[in-house]
C-alpha cells in the first residue's frame, strides 16, 4: 500500500472516533451536563492553553523521537483519556479528560503534519499529499457526526466517549507500520523562524478562526436559532465529509498556484455572511457545498506551504508553532463565538459579519504576501 494511501487509512479510522466525540462536545457540555454557555467559553479558552502547551511539547517531541514514535506514544495516551472520561462520565472529569485527549491529540497531528513534510517534495507534491490525507480524513468525518447525532439523541453523550477512545486504537498496527524518515534534526531547546514563515502565520490565524466555525458554533446556532436537530446538522457534517472524499483529489490536482488560497477565504467569508440569512435546513444544505469548496482549496494549501517555508533540520518545531497558531485560531472560534451567540440568536449578522469580516481580512493579507513573493521564496 502507497504510504500516502496508508496515511489516509489511518486518517480515517482516527477520525471516525474523533468526530463521534468533538462534534458534539460543546454541545454537549451545554445542553447533556447543563453547564451554562460562559462555562464553555472558559472551556475553549482553557482548551487554546492546553494546545498551546500540546503544540510546543510536540514540536520538540517529534524531531527527538522521531514522527512516527510520537505518533503511537500520544495515540494510545489520548484513548486512555477518553476511556477515563466514559468510566467516571463526571461533568468535571470529562472536561479534564477531554482536555487531556486534546493534549495528545495535537501532538500527533504535529508529528502527522511533520511527517508529510518529509515524505512529500514541492507545492504540488505537498498539495496532493495533504489531498490524499484530507480524503481519508473526512471519509471519517462524512459518517461520524451522523452517526454520532443519532447515538447522541438515542443514548446521549456517555457512548460517545466509548467509542471516541476506543476507535482511534484500530488504526495503531498502520501506525506502527509508516517508515521513519531520517532526518538531521537540530537539537536544542530554541529555534528561530525564517521571516517568511513568520509572516505566513499572521494570516492561518485568521484563516483558522474562519475554519473554526465548522464545529460547536454552527451546531449551536443552527439548532437554537433555526431548529434544526442534533441529527439534521450531523448530516450537514456527513455532507462535508463526503464532498471532500470524492472531490478534494480532483480539486487537488488543480491547485498549482498558492495564491489560490485568496480565492478560498473569499469564499468561505461569503458563505458563512450567508449562515445569517439560511431559512431551513434544505438551504443549509447548499451553503455547505460552498462552504466545503473555500475548505478543500485552503486548507491543503495552507498546510504545504506551512511545509514548504519550514526549516527541515526544524520541521517538527516549524509544525508546531504553525499547529498552536491554528489551533489557536480554531479554539478562539469557539470561544468568540459562544460569547457572541446570545447576541447572534437575535441578530445573526453579529457573528457571519464578524465572521466575513475576518475571512475577507485573511485573503487581503495572502494576496498582499503574495504579490510581494513573501510566501513563495524563502529568506531567512
Amino acid at each position: 500500500m502507497e504510504i500516502s494511501d496508508r496515511l489516509a487509512l489511518i486518517g480515517a479510522v482516527r477520525s471516525l472516533g474523533g468526530s463521534l466525540l468533538w462534534s458534539f462536545t460543546g454541545f454537549a457540555l451545554y445542553q447533556y451536563y447543563k453547564l451554562p454557555l460562559t462555562f464553555i467559553s472558559l472551556f475553549y479558552v482553557i482548551q487554546a492553553i492546553v494546545s498551546s502547551i500540546a503544540f510546543i511539547v510536540g514540536g520538540y517531541f517529534t524531531d527527538f523521537l522521531g514522527r512516527v514514535q510520537t505518533m503511537v506514544i500520544s495515540s494510545v495516551v489520548s484513548s486512555v483519556s477518553i476511556l477515563v472520561a466514559y468510566v467516571i462520565n463526571k461533568p468535571l472529569i470529562v472536561v479534564i479528560m477531554v482536555l487531556a485527549q486534546s493534549f495528545f491529540n495535537n501532538i500527533y497531528g504535529v508529528a502527522n503534519t511533520a511527517l508529510v513534510g518529509d515524505y512529500a517534495r514541492g507545492f504540488t507534491s505537498l498539495v496532493k499529499y495533504f489531498s490524499r490525507l484530507r480524503v481519508g480524513i473526512n471519509a471519517g468525518w462524512a459518517i461520524g457526526p451522523a452517526i454520532g447525532g443519532f447515538l447522541y439523541e438515542v443514548y446521549g453523550f456517555r457512548i460517545l466517549l466509548l467509542l471516541g477512545s476506543v476507535i482511534p486504537l484500530l488504526a495503531l498496527p498502520l501506525l506502527v507500520s509508516l517508515p521513519e524518515v531520517n532526518v538531521v534534526n537540530e537539537h536544542g531547546l530554541t529555534f528561530h523562524v525564517n521571516r517568511p514563515f513568520a509572516l505566513f502565520l499572521i494570516p492561518s490565524f485568521l484563516t483558522f478562526l474562519v475554519m473554526g466555525q465548522l464545529g460547536f458554533p454552527l451546531l449551536t446556532y443552527y439548532n437554537v436559532h433555526d431548529e434544526l436537530t442534533t441529527f439534521q446538522v450531523g448530516i450537514l457534517y456527513m455532507e462535508n465529509g463526503l464532498l471532500v472524499v470524492f472531490l478534494q483529489d480532483f480539486i487537488g490536482r488543480h491547485l498549482k498556484r498558492p495564491s489560490l488560497i485568496s480565492i478560498g477565504m473569499i469564499i468561505y467569508g461569503i458563505s458563512y455572511l450567508m449562515v445569517a440569512i439560511i431559512p431551513n435546513f434544505i438551504w443549509a444544505i447548499i451553503d455547505m457545498f460552498f462552504i466545503t469548496l473555500a475548505e478543500m482549496i485552503v486548507s491543503p494549501i495552507s498546510q504545504s506551504l506551512a511545509n514548504m517555508l519550514a526549516d527541515e533540520r526544524t520541521r517538527g518545531r516549524y509544525m508546531g508553532l504553525y499547529s498552536l497558531v491554528t489551533g489557536l485560531g480554531r479554539t478562539m472560534a469557539s470561544s468568540i463565538s459562544s460569547l457572541l451567540m446570545p447576541y447572534a440568536i437575535r441578530q445573526p449578522l453579529v457573528l457571519w459579519g464578524f465572521v466575513f469580516a475576518t475571512a475577507a481580512s485573511s485573503s487581503s493579507i495572502y494576496t498582499l504576501m503574495m504579490r510581494d513573493q513573501v510566501l513563495i521564496t524563502k529568506r531567512a
